[in-house]
């Protein structure tokens, strides 16, 4: 019984009962474990005991009986001068790794004289090395074998001679580092260090010394916050050392070494200055080595001097890629971490601040001839916010400027003088001189500084390019309201883009800045021309950015609102985004509504016009845009139509997100909207009301007559109360499944207390497994306190099931039984592991020890769990009698369990179905021949969906002879769902496409459609209401 709870189960396979097995020998194990002495601590990295046979026999000496049955002993003997060599000597029984009936010893002549045997033993021990590297598992490692570990491998090190092959040291130092990535304890990763410093500092070979700084960084890389501030000045001074190499693969692992271990303080004075002298080497790749150290230590946090510019400044002018690259991002990092500071531009003669300094450099990286720096050079141009509107603005304007006018270049100044028709007259001084003496290092053939550097980036060849200049063009308007007037008009020609991508690109941009611009006519027919584009995303981008943005007449707005009812007529899936479109333009324009509702809902001033039909999407437009408007300008009210007034009322309850709360008379929505408020009213908030309820709850445990009525009514205010406020849906909707399953147990408790109680349905039991899932599964932001309630709630689950199993006699207990260990172990190792917290993810240190220690103070166990775990832990055999029997007693007089307090953060994960829509599929049938396929396009919303839920969704297709298929949608198929203010973290879209086939029918019938979360085999929780599809599949025709 030990054993099985202590054996580490699934979180997924803990509620629900383990596929069903052939045979399951509960007392089997138990007797096992009862038996058997206790168990010695596994170790993980048994495959380098390889290495023993290549070790001295004074520090190693090996019994072999444990895996052969004649006991033979592998000895080594010691070696002064070389490493052994094993020879075989025939015996009885197995040595290690020699093969059937041979033992290992020590060949002292060959040790001796070397020559083929020194290299028959060099290649057999890499390949044992190579063998250990690609078997090796480093994870959960006690420190103590750790410890052993590398001791053994420094040793064998030691032993290696110095002009024999480098590989055999170069593989070991590979080992240590794996140890050193890997060590979890400060203790540890000294060692480790201690063990590379000693070593390196007597290594003579450079390909070793590359190895072992490449091995020092991998550290640093993965555990260089356990590394004490001493020994990170060792490492430093230590790569420092290894800047003096003749190899340039020493230098430059060295230089990465130096990036991640020197200290913020001691760079400037050591490192910083002796980092840029390797900028001018002759090696290419010491000189970007050199300039990614200087960048490394700058986002670290340490001073990097501003005299530092000018020779990044000359290494972007290298001649190789990487060299550049890397210049280009110092010159970025400088200008952005010194601003104002003031440098002479020989040129020019003048002094400018560095941040316009770095930005023209930047600019004119732009038109680099390799594509990666193009793509860096516009990528950052976006990050430099401080440079100055002058250098700004000239991104834009190809001309020349010189002081804020343009200059003209020689062509012009001769051909202004040619269609003047003039002569010399001699009035000016040498006005018909040649031309002085110019100097050809200062003409450039290109355009100079920032002048059209974006303009540049969004007429590349190169997508990415682009793409990365609209995104920096965003960046820089969102900071500068008077930029993004200017760059309008580029972005809006970016719509017409033959990409994709960058359409999308443009149009996300062009939303994010829409607060600081008013579109005008000329603007808005480009843009209304891309609302026809093939992409629904396009489409949709276009909705958001329409919604988002403001025009500044009435024809602009009737251009708008015509051209969205065209699109809406040519594609009517675009419905759900353009009445949200629709919406957000009638809050934006209220005034402008109000003098086109008239023309708009086709109001005559004298006669009376047909009633429309509410039905009708172009109508449907219309009504929500003008009563949105008339949200902010109530006047508008006065010019609906009568039949509007009932229009609105409807619309009101079939849309309520998309219809606001107006004084119309006759609107049925408004008494019961009114209750609703007033409640909120007089319980202050939605947080506050939840406590209430919460207390009520508390109040109700302590009765004894008629809980279950009043919790049921708890329930439903806890329904009502998500209803009403969304924010507050994930925690009531929590509670309130977490009270159904309490509920639950309650009633089933009843049936587990008299021996004549009738035993409860199988649908009853699986609702409260679903229950639990849900709780599981579904739920997101829970913390500490909230997961341990949940588990105890799935242990009581777990043992009433058993007991009520028992009870009923007509179904196999080895399920429930083993369900019930699996569940103990499982909550067992959480209580073990009581810092697990999803609540505890993204926080200080600092804060995540006090959250711990404050959630330990206010979630423990209850005394019905620590009760069944202990009861269950004393059971020797646990077959499902005897199990039974210890917690039929516990299970019958379990006492409530409480709810878990209010946590606002707690999400509920949520789908809506929008494709195949609910209202239009009951009047299209989709009929296709039997046998074959028909294609329907599947469009949902998912709110609240992690990353790692995604992989687990699932599209439920059940047709009407109970016959269901599971489909899995690819991960390409989810897609963030975009905002003003950018992508939705957690709320997706998922756009695929189903098939649906059948054999024939007589008569057309529905097919559901449902999106569920896959948690176990077999067991799907539902994410909402199914879709129903009219399926016709008809029968094959014959002899056309």
């Amino acid at each position: 019984m030990a054993l099985a709870i202590q054996k580490p189960q699934s979180f997924i396979e803990t509620i629900v009962g383990v596929p069903p097995l052939k045979k399951l020998r509960l007392q089997a194990t138990a007797a096992a474990a009862a038996t058997k002495p206790k168990v010695k601590v596994e170790k993980k990295l048994q495959v380098l005991a390889l290495l023993d046979p290549y070790l001295p026999a004074s520090s190693n000496v090996t019994s072999s009986s444990s895996s052969s049955g004649s006991g033979t002993i592998s000895l080594i003997l010691p070696v002064p001068v070389a490493v052994a060599v094993p020879v075989t000597v025939t015996g009885t029984g197995t040595g290690i790794g020699t093969g059937t009936g041979t033992a290992t010893t020590t060949s002292t002549s060959a040790a001796i004289n070397g020559g083929s045997n020194g290299t028959c033993q060099t290649r057999e021990l890499l390949e044992v090395l190579v063998k250990i590297t690609d078997e090796i598992v480093y994870e959960n490692v006690q420190i103590a074998e750790l410890k052993e570990a590398a001791a053994k491998i420094h040793q064998l090190y030691q032993l290696q001679e110095r002009d024999s092959d480098t590989s055999v040291r170069v593989k070991l130092l590979e080992l240590l580092s794996g140890l050193g990535c890997e060590c979890s304890t400060e203790e540890g990763i000294i060692m480790i260090i201690d063990y590379f410093i000693y070593l390196l500092r007597k290594e003579t070979s450079q390909k070793v010394l590359a190895q072992g700084m490449m091995c020092l960084y991998r550290i640093g890389q993965h555990r260089r916050q356990l590394v004490p501030l001493a020994y990170n000045t060792q490492v430093a001074h230590l790569a420092k050392e290894q800047l003096r190499s003749g190899s340039t693969h020493t230098q430059k692992n060295a230089m990465l070494v130096i990036g991640r271990f020197a200290t913020c303080h001691e760079s400037e004075r050591q490192y910083v200055w002796k980092l840029a002298f390797y900028i001018d080497s002759q090696d290419s790749g010491v000189r970007a080595q050199a300039l990614h150290a200087l960048l490394t230590l700058g986002e670290r946090g340490a001073h990097l001097p501003p005299v530092l510019y000018k020779r990044a400044v000359e290494a972007m002018k290298d001649d190789y890629e990487c060299v550049r690259k890397e210049a280009l991002r110092l010159v970025h990092m400088l200008g952005n971490r010194h601003p104002d500071y003031v440098i002479n531009m020989e040129r020019q003669h003048e002094d400018i601040r560095m941040i316009d300094a770095a930005f023209s450099k930047v600019c004119e990286a732009l038109c680099d001839l390799s594509l990666q720096i193009r793509v860096l050079a516009a990528d950052l141009l976006g990050s430099m916010t401080h440079v100055s509107s002058e250098f700004l603005n000239q991104t834009l304007d190809k001309k020349l400027m010189s002081n804020l006018r343009r200059k003209r270049n020689a062509h012009e100044r001769g051909a202004r003088l040619v269609t003047s028709g003039e002569w010399s007259s001699g009035k000016r001084w040498a006005d018909d001189a040649p031309q002085e003496h110019l100097d050809a290092r200062t003409i450039s053939l290109i355009a100079s500084g920032a002048c059209g550097a974006l303009i540049h980036g969004l007429e590349d060849e190169f997508l990415e390019v682009r793409t990365a200049a609209v995104g920096s063009m965003c960046k820089l308007a969102m900071s500068r309201p008077e930029f993004a007037v200017t760059s309008l008009d580029f972005l809006v020609d970016m719509f017409n883009d033959e990409i994709e991508d960058v359409r999308l690109k443009a149009i996300y941009s062009l939303t994010a800045i829409a607060r600081h611009i008013v579109l005008r006519e000329d603007q808005l027919e480009i843009m209304l021309g891309s609302l026809e584009d093939y992409s629904v995303d396009v489409r949709e981008g276009l909705h958001l950015m329409l919604g988002a943005c403001r025009v500044s007449t009435q024809t602009c707005l009737l251009m708008v609102v015509q051209k969205l009812l065209d699109v809406l007529a040519k594609y009517p899936q675009d419905r759900h985004s353009t009445y949200a479109c629709m919406r957000k333009i009638g809050q934006k324009h209220p005034h402008l509504v109000m003098a086109v509702t008239g023309h708009l809902l086709y109001v005559h001033p004298f006669f009376e016009t047909p009633e429309r039909d509410v039905e009708d999407p172009a109508y449907l437009c219309v009504l929500i845009l003008v009563f949105n408007a008339a949200e902010h300008l109530v006047p508008i009210i006065s010019l609906l139509p009568t039949a509007t007034h009932r229009h609105y009322a409807y619309l009101r309850d079939s849309m309520p997100k998309l219809v606001p709360q107006l004084p119309i008379d006759g609107a049925s929505s408004s008494s019961t909207a009114k209750r609703i408020d007033d409640a909120l009213q007089a319980a202050g908030s939605s947080a506050e009301y939840l406590q209430m309820i919460l207390n009520h709850i508390g109040e109700i445990f302590t009765k004894t007559d008629e809980r279950v009525e009043l919790l049921k009514t708890a329930q439903s205010n806890l329904q009502r109360l998500g209803a009403i406020d969304s924010d507050m849906y994930g925690p009531s909707n929590f509670l309130e499944t977490f009270l159904s399953a309490q509920i639950q147990i309650e009633q089933m408790q009843r049936c587990a207390s008299t021996q004549r109680s009738r035993v409860p349905l199988k649908e009853s039991l699986a609702e409260l497994i679903r229950n639990c899932l849900k709780l599981q599964h579904t739920f997101s932001g829970l913390n500490y306190g909230d997961i341990l309630q949940v588990k105890q709630l799935r242990l009581r689950a777990s043992a009433l099931h058993l007991v009520l199993v028992v009870r009923d006699r007509s179904q196999s207990a080895l399920g429930p039984c083993q369900m019930l260990l699996q569940t103990a172990g499982d909550i067992s190792a959480f209580m073990r592991t009581r810092t697990t917290s999803t609540g505890f993810v993204e926080k200080p240190p600092e804060m995540v020890e006090e959250d711990v220690k404050l959630k330990l103070k206010q979630a423990e166990p209850d005394s019905f769990t620590r009760s069944l775990l202990s009861k269950l832990d004393a059971i020797a055999d646990p077959k499902p009698g005897r199990v039974f029997r210890e917690i039929l007693p516990l299970v019958q007089h379990a006492p409530p369990l409480s709810l878990p307090p209010a946590n606002e953060k707690i999400r509920r994960c949520m789908a809506n179905i929008l494709e195949p829509c609910p209202l239009q599929s009951q009047d299209n049938v989709i009929k296709v021949t039997a046998g074959l396929i028909a294609a329907v396009p599947f469009v949902a919303e998912i709110d609240n969906l992690l990353e790692s839920q995604k992989a687990d969704m699932r599209i439920k297709i059940k047709y009407p002879d109970q016959h269901m298929h599971t489909v899995v949608p690819k991960m390409t198929d989810f897609k963030p769902i975009m905002t003003e203010q950018g992508e939705h973290e957690t709320n997706v879209r998922l756009r695929t496409t189903i098939l649906l086939s059948h054999s024939v029918w007589t008569e057309a019938s529905l097919v559901e459609i449902q999106l569920c979360l896959a948690v176990r085999p077999g067991s799907e929780l539902e994410l909402c209401k199914p879709a129903k599809v009219i399926f016709a599949p008809k029968p094959v025709r014959r002899g056309i």
